[in-house]
This record gives structure tokens, sequence and C-alpha cells, in this order.
């Protein structure tokens, strides 16, 4: 039973934020106590998850096809992930709620900002390949908005470049999804990797592209070069996003989602030693010089920002 639980952060959030746009707020101030006490209660609850309940066990929301299913499931390093975003976001929250008042469409803003909580989550406590995809997907779809809540052609711009950003990085994602079916025992997260041992040269040769193509794939959001451009360009976005951008959810998912596939898809076995793990880790370095010296050239304060954050996330 406690294994359900693992829902309510995730689902909660999303509902109480899709619902906001039904509610006439007479005041700024009631929406703030519907919004800060959806966050907290969400918080509060994923921290008593982590600490006292600790579902053990995967629970199978659905099943579409054989191995693909959507899947939660609580290990250490989701709950890391967790517990970072659960005790981040109420305090993002509370800048937003001041901030917000100078920009405008509040209902709107807060509607996505929400739901972004719940999302975040998701991919946190996602037990499989297929269910971080899909939470991974939904999470630029659902920041999008936030992006662009300015709709000025700065924003548009930043916008366009976000999505087709982060849609051309799922692309090569997806590949990850396609190899691990193929050639793994399973979709799910396996501490040392799901890949058996009986592939040949070629096929390991294949599988460590596969791997590059994926890690690149999903180190879109966590701003690796070629592949940050967007992450300074969102810059444009009220100031709240620019949080949840650098700090709170997007590119720490993108570098989640690495660790993931590095640890417990691949495995680290199969890349020890080889070009698969030579470039992931050139293109690490290079982002750590370039984004440190673009952060020393940058006079723009929130575009140095973000290629500070580009540089420490690598």
């Amino acid at each position: 039973m406690s294994n359900y639980l693992m829902l309510f952060p995730i689902f909660f959030p999303i509902l109480m934020g899709a619902v906001i746009p039904l509610f006439h707020f007479k005041s700024a101030k009631k929406r703030q106590w519907y919004v800060g006490s959806v966050t907290v209660i969400n918080t509060i609850v994923m921290l008593l998850l982590v600490f006292v309940v600790r579902p053990h066990g995967t629970l199978m929301l659905l099943n579409m096809a054989g191995k693909l299913s959507i899947s939660f499931h609580m290990d250490g390093l989701g709950c890391v992930f967790a517990c970072l975003v659960s005790v981040l976001w109420p305090l993002a929250v509370v800048y937003a709620f001041e901030y917000m008042k100078h920009e405008g469409k509040e209902n709107t803003f807060f509607t996505f900002y929400v739901m972004t909580y719940g999302v975040t989550i998701g991919i946190a406590l996602s037990a499989n390949l297929m269910t971080l995809y899909l939470f991974y997907e939904l999470l630029t779809f659902v920041t999008l908005p936030l992006v662009m809540h300015g709709m000025s052609k700065k924003s548009i711009f930043a916008g366009r470049r976000y999505v087709t950003y982060s849609v051309g990085g799922a692309a090569f994602a997806f590949i990850g999804i396609a190899v691990i079916l193929t050639f793994g025992d399973s979709i799910d997260f396996v501490y040392g990797g799901v890949l058996n041992n009986g592939y040949t040269d070629t096929e390991a040769f294949f599988l460590r592209a596969a791997y590059v193509m994926t890690t690149f794939g999903f180190g879109v959001k966590a701003a690796i070069f070629p592949l940050h451009r967007w992450l300074p360009t969102a810059s444009v976005a009220p100031t709240p996003v620019t949080a949840l951008l650098h700090a709170v959810a997007v590119v720490k998912a993108g570098a989640f989602a690495i660790l993931r596939i590095t640890y417990f898809s691949f495995g680290t076995e199969l890349l020890l030693g080889t070009f698969a793990q030579y470039i992931v880790m050139a293109a690490a370095i290079i982002t750590i010089l370039f984004g440190s010296g673009m952060a020393l050239k940058e006079q723009h304060f929130k575009r140095r920002l973000a290629y500070s954050t580009i540089s420490n996330l690598s």
C-alpha cells in the first residue's frame, strides 16, 4: 500500500496546478495561499516518503506492451534528487510571489509552475527508462509557457530555441530506449546496468556509440557544449523561471538522466576506457572551460549566471 503513496507527490501538484485557471481568485494573497499550501504539502509528503515511509519495490502504473511500462521506484539516487527539488521548490515559489506581481498573468504562470513540480518529481521517481523519458519530455512542454511568459519577440525566440533544442535532444535520447530494449534484459534502472554480456565487438561499438548519442540527447537540458545556447537565451524569462531552469528542475534533470543511463542502464563496465568515456569526458571538460570563460566575459548578469550554471553542471 505504501508504494501507492509515491503517486501523491507526482500527480498532486500536476492536478492542483491544472485547475488553477478554474478559480477566480479575488486577491493575489488567496492565490499565494493556494499555491503555497500545495507546494508545502507536496514537500512535506515527499520528505516523509524519503525519511519515514521509504516505500520498497516498484509500482507499475501502466503496462503498455512487453517491457514498456510506466513505473515508479524510490532508490538512493532518486531520493537525493527528489529531496533536492523538494527543499528548493518552496523557496523558489516564495520568491515568485513577490516578483510576479510586476509581470502579470499570474494565474497562467503559477499553473505551469506548480505542475512542473510534480513532473520533476516524476523524473526523480522513475523506475525505468521509458518513464524517465516520458516525464523528461513532459518537462519540456510544461516549462515552455514559463520561458515564453512575457510573449515579447525575445521571449518567443527563446521559447522556440528551447523547444527546438529539447525536442531535438529527445530524438537522440530515444535511441537509448531502442538500444536498451534490444540488447538489455529490461529497461528498469538496475545499478550496474541491464545489458547482457553476450554481444560481439561490433555490437559493443554500436552500444557505445548509442550511449554517446543518448548522453548528448539528455545532455541538452544539462547544457553540454555545443548544445548549451538555449540556456543563456532563456534568461529573458522572468527571474523565477530562470531559477527554475538553473537551480531547481530543468538542468538538474538533464544531469540526473545522464547519471541514470550511465550507471543504471548501459553500465560502466561497457564504457570504461573506451571512446564513449573519452568523448563524454572531453565534452564535459570543454563545457567547464567554455562556460567559465563566457561567464567572465558576459556583462548581462542573468546570462553570466547561465554560463556559470553551464560550467558547474559539467
